[in-house]
């Protein structure tokens, strides 16, 4: 085994099953390895001849980051100190980390955010508890590269977590342009880094969305074209919506993502919803 999937859930499994076919690859709930344990990680990485490990575990809490507001010990502990032991025993032993995280530490429309731009959903702004354990880990992290996505896509509408799925079963919907991460995509950039050998701490922190972010509306009108709808749908504004913790919403840049990496393609947003909406049609 040469890569190691830590987290099996909607990302983990994404990427586990992208990389199955083509990579030595193992994935790891907590429960069937404790990463929580220095220890026990190091000896797993040792004995196991990692070579990368792809920490996609965290805090994103359910239904949705406002449980972080009441579970603010444990969302810190899951973001925060956990991954950044992660990051030490992956430096210790000179071992690659490609680090899933969130950009949700912006909001705001007044440009498309960059990696180099101070947080303004962080730490030292109003933003919720979960945003705010985002940005603390990309401030102590000294290893490895940070991958930040967002309001992640894939074929399949089982997964409660997927954007499309959320959309289609939310009545009450906000109508703002947001930057997506379509998972495919993004399993398939985690391979192309081990298949070129890159060193992930030459990395950094890399925004990792699709391009031509759409509005809420603009996707739902796409999947309508196809019959894919909601009829309760009903736009509504957020202060409308019964949530406790603040939203982030905004667009993120790519041009570091483009200009380093130009030989990987990245599908549109517009080409991800058509994608996902004949999957649907397909698979119905």
């Amino acid at each position: 085994m040469s890569i190691l999937i830590l987290g099996d859930g909607y990302v983990g499994r994404t990427i586990f099953d992208y990389l199955t076919p083509r990579r030595e690859v193992v994935i790891h709930s907590r429960e069937g390895l404790d990463y929580h344990n220095q220890s026990v990680l190091r000896k797993y990485i040792i004995n196991n001849d990692i070579k990368t490990v792809i920490n996609c575990a965290g805090y994103t809490g359910f239904p949705n980051v406002d449980s972080g507001e009441s579970n603010k010990e444990l969302c810190w502990r899951l973001n925060v100190e956990v991954p950044l032991d992660v990051s030490r025993t992956c430096k210790d032993l000179n071992v690659d980390l490609i680090h899933i995280s969130s950009g949700c530490i912006y909001t705001g429309y007044d440009k498309e955010f960059v990696e180099e731009d101070a947080p303004n959903f962080g730490m030292f702004n109003v933003s919720s508890f979960y945003s705010k354990t985002k940005h603390a880990y990309e401030r102590l992290s000294q290893y490895g590269c940070v991958l930040r996505i967002r309001m992640p896509i894939t074929d399949s509408l089982n997964h409660a977590r997927n954007y499309i799925a959320k959309i289609l079963k939310y009545d009450n919907i906000i109508d703002y342009k947001n930057s997506k991460t379509y998972l495919p995509d993004l399993a398939a950039f985690v391979d192309y880094l081990i298949d070129k050998d890159i060193r992930t701490n030459t990395i950094g922190l890399l925004n990792f969305v699709n391009p031509n972010a759409m509005f809420t509306s603009q996707v739902i009108d796409k999947l309508n074209a196809y019959g894919i709808c909601n009829p309760n749908h009903k736009y509504v504004e957020i202060d409308d919506l019964n949530i406790i913790a603040p939203r982030s919403n905004c667009v993120l840049s790519i041009d570091k993502l483009t200009t380093m990496f130009s030989d990987f393609d990245l599908q549109s947003e517009e080409d991800v919803i058509e994608r996902v909406a004949l999957g649907i049609l397909k698979n119905s």
